[in-house]
C-alpha cells in the first residue's frame, strides 16, 4: 500500500464524501419516516412510529402477532398487534385511519367513536358496557368505548394525531385482564427527543395554497357505473 500525502488527502476527501452521503441518506430516510404513516418499527416488545411520534411497549410476556394487511386505499393502516405467549387470553390491535380518505369522512374522533358505537350496538349479542367517554391516553385527549359479547370483553381507545384516528383495540376473555391492558396504554411515550414541532395536518390546505399543479394522465378504466332499471313485460319485450 503506497502511502503519500496526496493519497492521504484523497482518502480523507473520500471518507468525508462517504460520511456526508450517509448523512444525506439518513436525513432523507428520517424525513420519509416522519412523512409516511405506515412506516412503523414493530417488535415483540411493542412499536414505534416517527410519523405519529408515538411508541408503545406491550405487556411482559406478549409477542408480536401476524403482520397486518397492506394499507388500504381508504387510508387504513395496521400499526401492530400482539398476543400473550402460550395462552391466547387476549389481543392488542393498534390501527390508524386517515380522516381525509376514510369511508365516512368523520370530522373528529368523537364522531368516529359515536359511529363505531352505533354499529356495534346493532350486532346481535353485543352489549355496550361503557358509552363513549372522554379519557386521557398518556396525556392525550381521546375517547373510550367498552363493549362485550360472545364471551369476550373489548375496549377501544381513540386519539387524533395528524389528521388520523389512532385506535387501540383491546380484547380479552377476562375483564380483569382487559383492565390491565387498558392500564398498559400509560406506557405510550413520544419517539422524537427534540422539541421541534411536527407540521400540523390542515384540511384543504393544498387547495388554498397551490404553488404548482400537474394534472395526471388518465389511465385505466374510464367507464362509470350508472344504476339503471330494466322493465321486462310479460311477453318478454
Amino acid at each position: 500500500m503506497r502511502i503519500s500525502l496526496y493519497l492521504a488527502i484523497a482518502a480523507c476527501l473520500a471518507g468525508m464524501g462517504v460520511v456526508l452521503h450517509g448523512a444525506i441518506l439518513s436525513s432523507r430516510d428520517a424525513g420519509f419516516a416522519q412523512s409516511n404513516p405506515e412506516t412503523v418499527s414493530v417488535t415483540d416488545g411493542g412499536f414505534a412510529s416517527d410519523y405519529f411520534d408515538l411508541s408503545y411497549r406491550a405487556p411482559d410476556g406478549w409477542t408480536e402477532g401476524l403482520p397486518g394487511p397492506a394499507p388500504s386505499q381508504s387510508g387504513y393502516y395496521v400499526l401492530g398487534n400482539w398476543a400473550p405467549k402460550g395462552d391466547f387470553a387476549g389481543t392488542i390491535l393498534v390501527v390508524a385511519q386517515d380522516m381525509f380518505f376514510g369511508p365516512d369522512s368523520s370530522d373528529d374522533v368523537k364522531s368516529a367513536v359515536t359511529q363505531f358505537r352505533q354499529v356495534m350496538s346493532k350486532v346481535d349479542g353485543m352489549t355496550i358496557d361503557r358509552e363513549p367517554t372522554e379519557v386521557s391516553v398518556a396525556g392525550r385527549p381521546g375517547y373510550r368505548v367498552d363493549f362485550s359479547g360472545v364471551g369476550l370483553f373489548r375496549s377501544m381507545f381513540t386519539i387524533e394525531i395528524r389528521c388520523h384516528v389512532v385506535m387501540f383495540n383491546l380484547t380479552s376473555r377476562d375483564a380483569e385482564l382487559l383492565a390491565s391492558l387498558a392500564g398498559s396504554l400509560d406506557h405510550l411515550v413520544p419517539v422524537r427527543k427534540t422539541s421541534d414541532p411536527v407540521p400540523e395536518c390542515v384540511r384543504d390546505y393544498a387547495s388554498e395554497n397551490v404553488v404548482h399543479r400537474v394534472e395526471p394522465h388518465a389511465i385505466g378504466i374510464r367507464s362509470v357505473s350508472v344504476p339503471v332499471r330494466v322493465i321486462v313485460a310479460a311477453d318478454g319485450v
